[in-house]
């Protein structure tokens, strides 16, 4: 086969793959998966600031629910945050983790619900927030609020599917995943920042089929390097 015949075989292929349609799939699956965690990771925070407060009140007050309010993330809205409240001193609360009108959080936090879902280890999970967090709540309460959103994450993937999908499709989506470094560098304003690195990675999909064309991301999974693999 000569090279010509080769790459017309190769647009064909292309042509009739159902790549394009995986990759909107899977982006879409992960932006939805990313607010899951950032929702159970401000919601678990928010619960042990909370009890940070109720420590310092004298009689302590009891814990009164929740009230539900919007937050805009990076990566979507989330409509329903739960926020805890007390019997009395809402008021005159001083929230730390999320201001009482704030309307959007910040990347950072993001970034990190964005690195769990996509393989970031639960340790390297609770470093980042202690980075983010460590002002307000301890290093225990934060492996609390970590293990919570492992718990709250793993009950969401491994719910049982309503019917047996007929089609199975096993793929890999290359993308470039970006990673934090234990280095700092200056920057050209004298700030010193943390040193990053791109590195381009494959994600192992499974995507269940229907007979009337709908889909569903079943499992998704980074994998690893040669070179990590030795």
């Amino acid at each position: 086969m000569t090279i010509i015949e080769r790459e017309k075989q190769i647009i064909r292929i292309k042509e009739a793959s159902f790549q394009s349609e995986l990759d909107e799939e899977l982006e879409k699956h992960l932006h939805e998966q990313v607010v899951e965690a950032v929702q159970a990771t401000i919601e678990a925070a928010l619960v042990e600031e909370v009890e940070v407060e109720r420590e310092k009140l004298d009689p302590k007050p009891r814990r009164s629910g929740y009230f539900k309010r919007t937050l805009d993330t990076l990566y979507g809205r989330i409509k329903q945050l739960a926020v805890p409240k007390l019997r009395c001193h809402n008021k005159d609360r001083d929230w730390k983790i999320l201001e009482r009108y704030q309307r959007s959080l910040g990347r950072l936090l993001d970034f990190a619900g964005y690195l769990y879902v996509m393989g970031l280890s639960l340790r390297d999970l609770q470093e980042a927030l202690y980075f983010l967090l460590g002002a307000v709540l301890s290093r225990s309460a934060i492996n609390r609020v970590t293990l919570k959103v492992q718990n709250r994450m793993e009950t969401h993937q491994q719910s049982a599917l309503d019917d047996t999908p007929p089609i199975l499709i096993i793929d890999g989506v290359w993308v470039d995943i970006q990673y934090t470094l234990d280095e700092f560098k200056l920057d050209q304003a004298g700030h010193q920042r943390q040193c990053r690195q791109v590195q381009e990675r494959v994600i192992l999909v499974a995507m269940a089929v229907w007979p009337d064309g709908s889909y569903h991301i079943l499992h998704y999974q980074i994998a690893e390097t040669e070179s990590e693999q030795t």
